[in-house]
């Protein structure tokens, strides 16, 4: 299985036992789980885990469907999303951060949007909230808002640019209806899929947007 650890970034290991009925460990490699870990590094391309346990115990996020699926959606993401193997503190710091807000938060609809650009900034291709009178439409291409929607078809309109501007000033409260959300959130796909190699589709979306509709 493939892990992301502080230390040794992206990595597979082998996991002696899990698959066994009354294995005691197999919860704890739930996807979602933050867990401290002991691994053998042999100086292959996979390390044996020695011995893990949980790091954090969430209260609500494998509890409650809605938050559950946002944060299936935002391993998904990081799935598709990640490709270097070295190290980085910051994004390691941060996807256990996000995880752990989520756990706790209040605030849910606007949480898959605002992951989307909080990672993008982690990964390399930040998208610049340069919104103007003059420029008002997001080019997904360059990651920065022009003044036109008609140079090429990966430019938003001026309604789903706006609200994307909305997300990035105030990602709490912004206010968007949900077909607004879901056109919004299928453009960051598409911003990720321009800026990513072989980006695959996320499995997760058709059930977020069943429970967010």
């Amino acid at each position: 299985m493939d892990i992301y650890t502080q230390m040794h970034g992206l990595g597979s290991y082998i996991v002696s036992g899990v698959r066994k009925a009354k294995s005691k460990t197999s919860n704890v490699y739930n996807p979602m789980n933050i867990i401290d870990l002991v691994a053998y590094v042999p100086g292959e391309s996979l390390s044996r885990i020695k011995e893990a346990s949980y790091d954090h115990t969430y209260q609500k996020l494998d509890r409650e469907v809605i938050r559950a699926a946002i944060g299936t959606y935002f391993i998904d993401l990081l799935r598709s999303s990640i490709k270097e193997k070295e190290p980085n503190e910051l994004l390691y710091l941060y996807i256990v951060k996000t995880l752990k807000d989520l756990d706790s938060g209040a605030s849910l609809g606007n949480l898959p949007i605002r992951y989307a650009i909080e990672l993008a900034s982690h990964l390399g291709f930040q998208l610049s909230d340069n919104y103007s009178d003059q420029n008002q439409y997001f080019d997904l291409q360059v990651g920065a808002f022009i003044d036109n929607d008609i140079r090429h078809k990966y430019i938003l309109n001026d309604a789903v640019s706006y609200s994307l501007h909305a997300v990035m000033q105030n990602p709490v409260n912004a206010a968007m209806d949900k077909t607004s959300r879901k056109v919004l959130l299928d453009a960051l796909m598409d911003y990720y899929r321009l800026h990513i190699e072989d980006f695959r589709p996320l499995r997760s979306l058709p059930v977020l947007r069943t429970l967010l509709s």
